[in-house]
């Protein structure tokens, strides 16, 4: 018993050791109460702690300032949605080429746009449609990555102008106020999972739907040979065994990563793109495990991956 015990304390000991020599690396994730922090960092974690490093989630105000900060040296790297590191992947913002997006699908993104049945849209094409006034869209906190979605995708379809935005970090609240004929529309992204709590709660009441986005020209733009955006249906709700699931058709992206080339030694670069590109990432974290397994689910639901 006393061998076990010196034993047990010994292992401790290398166990703590370990963590406390493990380098740190430090992810940008905006939010702290984003799904970055609560399902991918600790999944990156695990991966990371078979070489000798942890991973830390860094608050900040939003995506944008992670990925100035990538560039300027203060963090190792960031998650961002494609679309967010394509805005940031131009000759103006990057001269010198220094921001690297490692090509590992983490997990999609899907744009979700909640109307009012009665209200002012029905359809996407009531998004592209002459008006005056113009519509009124909310669309989350100012620094958010959706507001950088919005962006992207204007410049896809110039007709997608005759919106004014509203910078609101509640949506619950939004929900209300397009309820009561303050909003037209009521937007945000979110890896699409029925157990989502904004997605639930949409699905739940009587008077809310999600408007169907499929404007053929989002799915054509790309980064070198990958495409940015897709056209997928999503589910919204579970379904009866699984079966029979509602599901939305809209856009989705793909969350991934982002580092400055030029201040990530070769090591730690190795190390990330291994993190992200395992395929069972998400899978194989306990904390991340459901979110991982319902995120397979839906993969099967929508078939074929992007190619």
């Amino acid at each position: 018993m006393k061998k076990q015990f010196v034993l047990g304390i010994s292992a401790l000991t290398l166990l703590v050791s370990a963590t406390i020599n493990a380098e740190t690396i430090k992810i940008g994730v905006g939010s702290p109460d984003s799904e970055y922090v609560k399902i991918i960092v600790p999944a990156i974690n695990q991966a990371l702690q078979e070489h000798g490093y942890t991973a830390v989630a860094e608050i900040s105000t939003g995506i944008q300032q992670d990925i100035d900060n990538v560039m300027a040296g203060e963090i190792s790297a960031a998650l961002s949605q494609i679309d967010v590191a394509a805005l940031n992947m131009t000759t103006a913002k990057d001269p010198n080429e220094n921001l690297l997006l490692l090509w590992g699908r983490i997990a999609l993104r899907a744009l979700f746009c909640v109307a009012h049945k009665g209200g002012s849209v029905m359809t996407y094409n009531d998004l592209t449609a002459k008006r005056e006034p113009p519509l009124n869209v909310s669309i989350g906190d100012e620094k958010s990555e959706i507001v950088q979605t919005f962006q992207y995708l204007m410049k896809l379809e110039p007709e997608l102008k005759n919106l004014k935005f509203h910078y609101k970090p509640r949506t619950r609240v939004e929900f209300s106020r397009l309820l009561s004929g303050r909003r037209d529309l009521v937007c945000f992204v979110a890896i699409p999972n029925p157990e989502h709590e904004l997605i639930k709660r949409v699905m739940e009441h009587d008077e809310l739907f999600f408007i169907g986005i499929e404007h053929p020209s989002f799915s054509d733009v790309k980064i070198g040979k990958n495409r940015i955006y897709d056209i997928m249906e999503v589910p919204v709700t579970k379904g009866v065994f699984g079966f029979n699931a509602e599901k939305v058709k809209t856009v989705v992206t793909w969350i991934g990563m982002v580092v400055n080339e030029k201040k990530v030694d070769e090591k730690t670069l190795d190390i990330l793109s291994a993190a992200v590109m395992k395929p069972d990432l998400l899978t194989s974290n306990t904390l991340g495990a459901k979110a991982g397994r319902f995120f397979d689910k839906i993969m099967n639901q929508i078939g074929e991956a992007i190619d």
